[in-house]
């Protein structure tokens, strides 16, 4: 092969070489797409609470369906409902003088609840959820038995203003789901109907009950993590029932298959309540847990129900009622009056615990009123309590008076029960009988008895129980100031540590409680004094001495996480009981008293059958006594 061959080869090689790699370079032909077919790539999508719970994809109306929802996968079919598609979330806000409401285009439901009239430990706003607290969904099962989850779909707002919006979950072209809120003007509550049109093309024509979800945290709102959590709870109410509650310091669940008027998710001052008082709510399970101490919240709670509802025909509604507030219990006894019907009343009130039976009465007929009536006056807390003190003192006083004479009786006869007790020394057995035989014939000659003084004490112990009762929960108050404590509602700290006492922390907390070291102060003075007045205790019961001085220290541990109100309250009645106890000592002539018990020993009693019963058991024991020591000797 000569030269000029080789040469025209190789120029030829690389032509073609060159307009290879120029081909390759160049725009490629696109396949185009057939009519019959849609090819679509979608991206990661949130996980449903129906997936979590075991739930294998989701179901439209027009049988488009993912299997694995939070994958990034291929499907071949028609696109995603519209209610699906991902798209910015959207806050729609109602608003009165006393609540602002936050509703989001995602779920449908509120994500936000703030009280005007009401702060936090800093003096912001009390929210009663915050974004992310809570959620409301009601699962549907569709025809093709797959669940759509409303918190998880995309509403379209429909219409808004201050006091009303619609949220709607557009089905398709014709069925869709709505959600309408009403919020009465300079009120809580919030009316919510659930509006379904032509529900029947997406979930099946024979169903008859719909499942509702509803959780929520509880953000911290008071000072006191332990009891802000100790009144926390789950309130329900039965259809001419009681309310009862569920209340836990870890976690409980509680199923219920009667049908509930209305469930509330009740902190210590606010509650979150959700009435359905048409259908009420079935196959209730209600659970609580214990946030952490520190986590900024108190409790969780959750509420899986069912409720009726049928999509025969071409439209449904569903009303229910929200209230977001106070636990007020005269705007709730209001509220009561406006909701309730004549036969089965919601009882609201009974979210403020007064507690049980005769301590409820006392709060509801006696100390509220008593409240009412001074704070309409007066805007002080500290003298409207001790004005209160003193009603109730004065109401109480026949029976304190009675127990003042009794204690007084025991004293002018103390010189006669030394002398039985100097008559029968010893401590056996039967010396110990005679001296009791000999003192108790005594007293019922001169008609003096030990326990006509414990008697009226006990009857005074409603209303102190009561008390304890009414000064914790009222939010009346909460956020009122008094000398140095800035808010009655919780402790008054006046000295505090940030370290552990083992075995004491758990009890009195990490601080002191001024009202409740001058309570206890007080308390452990006045009954020094007291006691020092009275007559000596028989041998058996000087150990009681100490009795006293130890529940004044239970007292002090107790009462010191607690509401200062209480302890102030505590502390003032002890003074005033003081006082009382005092001018009956000097207004009382005790030679008059003692005449009068001698004439009374000349005067013929009849015993009393308790009196007689006691000594024939006296009678019987001392004869077995000698029975006892004769053959002994034997």
């Amino acid at each position: 092969m000569d030269k000029n061959t080789i040469i025209g080869a190789l120029l030829i090689g690389a032509v073609l070489i060159g307009f290879t790699l120029f081909q390759q370079s160049g725009p490629q032909p696109q396949a185009t797409p057939t009519a019959d077919t849609t090819q679509v790539v979608a991206q990661s999508q949130p996980t449903s609470p129906a997936t979590e719970t075991g739930a294998d994809g989701w179901s439209g109306a027009d049988g488009c369906t993912i299997d694995h929802p939070g994958d990034s996968v291929s499907v071949v079919g028609p696109v995603l409902p519209a209610y699906l598609q991902e798209r910015p979330e959207q806050t729609v806000v109602l608003k009165n003088k006393k609540l602002t409401l936050k509703l989001s285009n995602k779920g449908g439901s509120p994500v936000e609840a703030t009280l005007a009239d009401y702060t936090d430990q800093q003096k912001k706003p009390v929210q009663l959820f915050r974004r992310g607290d809570a959620t409301l969904n009601l699962p549907l099962r569709t025809l093709e038995n797959k669940i759509v989850n409303t918190s998880t779909a995309y509403f379209d707002v429909i219409s808004q203003s201050d006091s009303a919006a619609v949220l709607r979950m557009q089905i398709d072209s014709v069925a869709y789901l709505d959600f309408a809120y009403t919020l009465r003007p300079d009120d809580y509550r919030v009316g919510l109907t659930i509006t379904g049109h032509e529900l029947r093309r997406l979930l099946p024509v024979n169903m008859t009950t719909q499942d509702v979800e509803w959780r929520q945290r509880m953000p911290q709102q008071e000072q006191s993590w332990k009891f802000e959590g100790q009144y926390s709870g789950i309130y329900y109410h039965f259809p001419k029932g009681d309310v009862e509650r569920l209340e836990t310091s870890s976690e409980s669940t509680d199923e219920i298959k009667e049908s509930l008027q209305w469930v509330a998710f009740k902190d210590k001052y606010f509650s979150s309540v959700l009435i359905n008082q048409r259908t009420g709510f079935q196959n209730n399970t209600l659970t609580l847990q214990a946030e952490k101490e520190g986590s900024g919240y108190v409790r969780s709670c959750s509420l899986a129900a069912t409720f009726p509802m049928s999509v025969k025909e071409e439209v449904t509604q569903v009303p229910l009622t929200f209230f977001f507030g106070p636990n007020d219990y005269e705007l709730l006894q209001r509220y009561d009056a406006e909701l309730a019907q004549a036969d089965a009343p919601l009882q609201l009130d009974h979210l403020v615990y007064l507690g049980m039976s005769v301590f409820r009465w006392i709060n509801k007929y006696l100390i509220i009123p008593i409240v009412t009536f001074l704070s309409g006056f007066l805007s002080n807390w500290g003298i409207i309590i001790l004005l209160m003190t003193l009603i109730i003192k004065i109401l109480l006083y026949p029976f304190t008076h009675k127990s003042y004479l009794s204690q007084a009786k025991m004293r002018v006869l103390k010189p006669q029960i030394d002398e039985i007790n100097a008559k029968y020394p010893g401590k056996d057995q039967e010396a110990m009988m005679k001296r009791q035989t000999e003192t108790m014939n005594l007293y019922r000659s001169a008609g003096a008895s030990p326990m006509s003084g414990c008697l009226p004490m006990l009857l005074q112990m409603p209303f102190l129980i009561a008390l304890y009762m009414y000064f914790p929960t009222s939010i009346l108050l909460r956020g009122q100031s008094f000398l140095w404590a800035q808010d009655l509602s919780t402790y008054d700290a006046i000295i505090s540590w940030d370290f552990n006492i083992p075995l004491i922390s758990s009890f009195l907390g990490n601080h002191l409680s001024l009202f409740c070291v001058l309570m206890t102060v007080t308390n452990v003075i006045y009954t020094r004094y007291t006691m020092s007045q009275s007559p000596s205790s028989a041998e058996g019961m000087a150990g009681m001495k100490m009795m006293p001085y130890i529940m004044s220290i239970m007292f002090f541990f107790i009462f010191n996480q607690n509401a200062s109100a209480l302890s102030y309250y505590y502390f003032v009645s002890t003074l005033i009981t003081i006082l009382q106890y005092l001018s009956f000592r000097w207004t009382l002539n005790e030679e008059k008293l003692l005449h009068e018990l001698e004439e009374n020993k000349k005067k013929p009693r009849k015993k009393s059958k308790w009196m007689q019963r006691l000594e024939e058991a006296q009678r019987l024991q001392q004869e077995q006594q000698r029975k006892a020591q004769k053959k002994g000797k034997r």
